[in-house]
């Protein structure tokens, strides 16, 4: 069976309620290792793996709150074996050469006779004199033979990066307000990576826009329970709102109006799931609804505080990460989306509040949204 030890690595900066985050992260990654025949061991700030697929690597790569996977070989705290493994190891790597190495030993069992710069030094000189063409090189090497002392020696040399992050389920809920596009499903990602449980909520505006529309966001949410789990996914029919929008209100408003109205219903949402923010994929002056402005008059439409994880993002930024995590061809399928609908010939680039709130005033704002939650639905979106 491999043996992979797991480094995390912000949790260590956590104090008293460290325990917390190390609970999670296993109690995450057995849920996430069970169907590979993983199984999970935790000693001495390491995570240990063991499993006989494969394919449980990159599904470790992916959880949050990890940052190394190192495919490792367990010994017994003899120095004649560690010697003999860490050469047959390099003779395996190095092939033909030439090739430079550098011995890392760190020793946490204090009660090992030889301190890390010996075992280096020791295991270093025994790989010089008994696997050719190779040499040290202790500031760039290209082979870098890692050692671990604990209740035995780990000794690893190929590492896998990790997603980073802290655990998911560790940082409290957030409304994801998700449209069918490239960014939201990369702001959800974000939350969830700083360990935000998220609740992904979409408006469609049925008959206007098609099924097909819906089940894209339906993909995208799906694509996102592969790093935290099942999700529920929420959805609401926007379409007789943005029709009384569109009668009673100068048509220059009906975007910042239509984002009141689905911030104020993120929030009843929220408050209903014990959320503590709303989340949203805008980036500023992205488009005429994300200046400074209209977020301001998006801003007041709710109590909450409202997280933007990509407002400083450009778009080449934001394209790179959904192409890492898989959306980015799910966002660019061609469906409308609400926002898309009733799309005024003019618009408020840089909204007064007070403006917005005068033109809102010509609405039943509390009847329209008691109105428009009335057709909410809840699906379960499973991993």
């Amino acid at each position: 069976m491999n043996l992979y030890l797991i480094k995390y690595g912000e949790i260590t900066l956590k104090g008293k309620n460290r325990r917390f985050f190390e609970n999670k992260l296993l109690s995450n990654l057995r849920s996430r290792v069970g169907p590979y025949g993983g199984e999970v061991e935790f000693y001495q700030g390491r995570i240990f793996v063991r499993s006989e697929d494969d394919r449980i690597i990159p599904i470790l790569q992916d959880t949050f709150g990890l940052v190394e996977i190192c495919p490792a070989i367990k010994l017994p705290l003899d120095m004649d074996v560690l010697r003999r493994t860490a050469a047959e190891e390099m003779k395996k790597l190095v092939g033909e050469g030439p090739a430079t190495f550098k011995v890392e030993a760190r020793r946490s069992n204090k009660s090992f006779e030889l301190d890390s710069p010996a075992i280096n030094h020791d295991i270093g000189g025994y790989i010089l004199h008994h696997v050719p063409n190779v040499s040290v090189d202790v500031h760039q090497p290209q082979i870098r033979l890692e050692i671990e002392v604990r209740e035995q020696f780990y000794m690893y040399v190929e590492t896998f990066p990790a997603l980073g992050g802290i655990p998911y389920g560790t940082a409290g809920k957030s409304v994801v307000l998700m449209s069918g596009g490239i960014d939201s499903p990369v702001a959800a990602f974000q939350m969830a990576r700083r360990g935000v449980e998220i609740v992904p909520l979409h408006f469609h505006a049925m008959p206007f826009t098609s099924e097909m529309a819906l089940d894209k966001v339906r993909q995208l949410v799906h694509r996102l329970t592969y790093y935290t789990d099942w999700l529920y996914f929420y959805h609401i029919n926007l379409s007789e709102a943005q029709i009384t929008i569109r009668e009673n209100c100068d048509e220059r408003y009906y975007t910042i109006l239509q984002r009141r109205l689905m911030t104020r219903l993120a929030t009843k949402l929220a408050e209903q799931k014990h959320a503590l923010s709303l989340t949203t994929g805008e980036n500023l002056a992205q488009v005429a609804s994300q200046t400074m402005e209209g977020i301001v008059c998006t801003n007041d439409a709710t109590h909450l505080p409202v997280f933007r994880p990509l407002i400083s993002f450009d778009k080449d930024d934001i394209v790179r990460r959904a192409k890492q995590i898989e959306t980015f061809e799910t966002s660019i399928l061609p469906y409308e989306d609400c926002c898309t609908i009733f799309l005024p010939s003019k618009v408020a680039t840089r909204p007064k509040l007070a403006d917005v709130l005068a033109e809102e005033a010509k609405l039943d704002m509390d009847a329209l949204v008691e109105q428009t939650w009335k057709t909410i639905v809840r699906e379960k979106i499973e991993a």
